[in-house]
């Protein structure tokens, strides 16, 4: 893959209820020269799992997981990335 023209930033927090829907919907787009940064701010539940399930099928698919930042905080450490 070519180095990424923009990046997807996403916070998440306990999304395991949305985040299948959310991933698919972003990397389905036609537009396919991006890097998609997920910040897991801190969940308890099985996001982390699904996000790095992702990461082994798709390699745009950036994990920045961290203890709870908040979300500004944690989108501001992903735009860091």
């Amino acid at each position: 893959m070519n180095k990424p023209v923009i990046s997807v930033i996403m916070s998440v927090y306990n999304a395991e209820e949305y985040i299948h829907e959310t991933m698919d919907s972003v990397l389905a787009q036609t537009f396919e020269n991006f890097e998609f940064i997920i910040s897991n701010n801190g969940s308890t539940d099985n996001t982390k799992k699904i996000i790095v399930s992702y990461q082994k099928v798709d390699k745009r698919v950036i994990l920045f997981d961290h203890e709870d930042l908040g979300f500004s905080i944690s989108l501001n450490e992903a735009i860091k990335l």
